[in-house]
């Protein structure tokens, strides 16, 4: 039965779920936040202490830092009392407390005096502003930073266990953009920009505190007229998210165009097809071009806007302080502090708008990473697994059937088939009859969608994966080659290994002569993919790989079927070298390279329809002998 993959269950908004990843860092979130706390109240205090310094100036006899009415004298007289007053009242009470201290504490100052003692205070306020500041940043930055590591560990360790058909079906460059460009979008609001919000919400939280302590009317006016104002903005917040979800779709489609030139530029080159991959480049960029403007454009427009109502409020509120100081409500000292502390706020405001703005961009971000976090591997390894050591008896396919995920039709048809330990059994047939699908079986790229596959009466899904596939060696037509040198293509990072092992190897798979021929030797490096290499030498570090490592299993899948004569030979004999005394199954389409096998399973259609050795099946008259007449024209 086909094996489908299911909807992942819903799961908790993207910001939500990024947020457990800074969480695992409490000390230093706790940390920025207090500091964060701290830097806010400093400057709260380098702004609260404009009122007295205002209300100084141009005073000739006795200072009055902060003057108080007499109804404002009446409710502090009663809180010291002990009466019970309003929380407001009492908070205000205590307010009133601290102007009481202030007054008293220059009653035997001149203005001058009283002026220079406050200016003194502003410096060490700065210096502990600073100091608070940077460790704010240091703490809440390192945590986010970390957090974004942590994502990315996990989205590559998710990426290592998919299966293959995850990567078939998804574009290289999609995946690339989801590691790279969204992560690093969802990394600027965990870091630096989320210590910016933590800091500019202390900043509006502390600040609107003082301001009703001054004027609770004048801040409940503007708190009314605000968001009214406002609302334009969140508007704006809506367009943000879906131009930046866009803009990201179209950089990861782009990427994928880009890599897929790239690795298609002499298909390109041949086929004369520069101006048709223009063409399409074109539209993908042209997709860009709009998505990014729209984002760009309201992501201006919408600060913008909230500066005019910032400026708005302002106009509103010198007109309405302008009355209050006129009519003795309010002293000329508060109604500045007020202002400034208003003017301050703004930003914070404004930078919090942003923010908001790019959390929308972050959140599009983060849905696409939590598709890859949230994708179920098809393969799954058994709660219990044991440990696989090689073949001793059998490996049996049992009824065992495939189909490729979204085909119509299965690639295998109940094949039945067991093959010994340390038998050599050749795999032929004509394209499309099955060949490698029945090979990507055996280290479970694929799981069969019906029937098993039985290693010494055990299903192949009991064991640990990690041991299959280190003891099951597979050297294909298309040898990838990383961009190191030829000794860690070898090993593959292996650093335990003596050298004099990976040169014997490399003797035994006839790469040794053209390796020390090299400047470097086994250091030398072969390139991305190994284009330093030919077709023949690439194919015999594949089969030093599979020397060294000395896997009970082997897989040819059509190892020199790309290759010349000369070539073809040395390969072949360093593949004959490697046979003995192992399981070896080896896919072919070049006839001459399974006449000595042990046995011979010709495939069609999906289905094994014959078996047998070499001479057998020459003499049987069946698909097998009109494969070979057709290759060596024997009638």
């Amino acid at each position: 039965m086909e094996e489908t993959r299911t909807k992942p269950p819903l799961r908790a908004a993207p910001i939500i779920r990024l947020s457990r990843f800074v969480l695992k860092y409490k000390f230093r979130i706790m940390a920025g936040l207090f500091l964060s706390l701290m830097v806010s109240i400093t400057n709260l205090f380098s702004l609260t202490i404009f009122i007295p310094i205002f209300n100084a100036l141009g005073e000739t006899e006795k200072v009055e830092l902060f003057p108080l009415g007499a109804s404002e004298l009446h409710k502090y007289e009663k809180y010291q009392q002990g009466e019970e007053l309003p929380v407001f009242d009492s908070i205000n009470a205590r307010w009133t407390g601290f102007k009481v201290y202030s007054n008293e504490w220059v009653e035997d100052k001149t203005p001058r005096e009283a002026i220079f003692s406050l200016c003194l205070l502003v410096l060490p306020i700065y210096f502990l502003k600073i100091i608070g500041l940077s460790l704010s940043l240091y703490f809440i930055g390192t945590a986010g930073t970390y957090a974004i590591r942590d994502i990315r560990n996990k989205l590559y360790s998710k990426l290592n266990r998919m299966g293959l058909d995850y990567f078939e079906q998804g574009r290289t460059g999609i995946i690339m953009s989801r590691v790279i460009n969204d992560v690093q979008l969802v990394g600027r609001s965990l870091s630096i920009e989320f210590q910016e919000a933590v800091v500019n919400l202390f900043y509006i939280i502390t600040h609107l505190i003082i301001l009703a302590l001054i004027s609770w009317e004048m801040l409940l006016a503007i708190l009314l007229v605000v968001p009214i104002l406002i609302a334009p903005v969140n508007k704006f917040a809506l367009k943000i998210r879906r131009a930046a979800m866009g803009q990201q779709e179209r950089l990861a489609e782009m990427g994928g165009h880009v890599q897929e030139i790239i690795s298609g530029i002499r298909v390109i080159r041949a086929f004369s097809m520069e101006k048709f991959e223009q063409m399409r480049f074109n539209i993908i960029n042209h997709r860009l071009f709009r998505n990014t403007f729209k984002g760009h454009y309201y992501h201006q427009v919408g600060p913008a806007i909230t500066e005019f109502v910032a400026t708005l409020v302002v106009v509103i509120f010198l007109g309405w302080g302008a009355y209050e100081i006129s009519h003795g409500e309010l002293s000329r000292g508060m109604f500045f502090g007020f202002f400034f502390i208003l003017i301050f706020i703004m930003r914070p405001m404004k930078q919090v708008s942003i923010m908001v703005n790019l959390l929308g961009a972050s959140s599009a971000a983060a849905e696409r990473i939590f598709e890859i976090l949230d994708e179920k591997p098809r393969l799954t390894e058994a709660e219990n697994p044991i440990r696989f050591g090689g073949v001793r008896d059998t490996i049996q396919f049992d009824n065992v059937s495939f189909r490729y995920p979204g085909s119509d039709y299965d690639a295998l048809k109940s094949v039945n088939v067991s093959v010994e330990a340390g038998q050599t059994v050749s795999i032929v047939g004509s394209s499309g009859a099955g060949k490698s699908t029945f090979i990507d079986l055996l280290p479970r790229f694929y799981d069969p969608t019906g029937g098993r596959i039985l290693v010494d009466g055990k299903d192949l899904k009991e064991f640990r994966l990690n041991d299959l596939r280190e003891r099951i060696g597979i050297v294909t037509q298309s040898v990838f080659l990383f961009n190191a040198t030829l000794r860690d293509n070898i090993t593959l990072g292996r650093v335990d290994i003596p050298e004099e092992e990976v040169v014997r190897a490399a003797r035994a798979a006839h790469a040794h002569k053209f390796i020390s021929a090299l400047h470097d030797g086994y250091d030398t490096l072969v390139g991305e993919r190994g284009v330093m290499l030919s077709g023949g030498q690439r194919q015999r570090i594949a089969i030093a790989r599979a020397i060294l490592h000395n896997p009970p299993v082997l897989i040819f899948d059509e190892a020199t079927s790309a290759l010349d004569n000369e070539s073809e030979k040395m390969v072949q004999e360093a593949i004959n070298t490697l046979l003995k005394g192992r399981t070896v199954f080896i896919v072919a389409h070049r006839l001459s390279t399974v006449t000595r096998s042990d046995r011979i399973l010709v495939m069609d259609q999906g289905r094994i329809v014959e078996t047998g050795d070499h001479r057998t099946l020459l003499e049987k008259g069946g698909i097998y002998r009109r494969l070979y007449e057709m290759q060596f024209t024997v009638s």
